[in-house]
């Protein structure tokens, strides 16, 4: 049994191509082997209407829903400190982007 998800996550967001669901399943994508190499965390799924699959590097500042945590506290100044963290492990994991916070709806359809 599943339930809806809000997602919180600090750092990047990628659309997941058809051709590398299958690397994200078994964790070989290179982002995610990146990410895990420097201790950042990842989020996959579907989103919207199922359609478009989305993947989170980063901070997970929550998933929030039925069977996930109902609320979550960060102060200003932990936030800067956390997001600062993050920028820079993104960085060394060789991502460009800049990292931004991505709020994001997945219902269980």
């Amino acid at each position: 049994m599943s339930s809806d998800n809000f997602i919180a996550y600090f750092g990047l967001c990628f659309e997941v191509n058809p051709d590398e669901i299958q690397g994200v399943e078994l964790r070989s994508d290179y982002r995610i082997v990146a990410a895990r190499k420097i201790g950042l965390k990842y989020y996959w799924g579907a989103f919207g209407d199922q359609s478009r699959e989305l993947l989170f590097i980063g901070h997970q500042i929550g998933i929030f829903g039925g069977e996930n945590a109902s609320y979550i506290s960060l102060s200003l100044n932990d936030s800067v400190i956390l997001f600062e963290n993050t920028k820079m492990k993104l960085k060394e994991a060789g991502f460009s982007k800049d990292p931004e916070l991505h709020l994001a709806w997945q219902p269980d359809i």
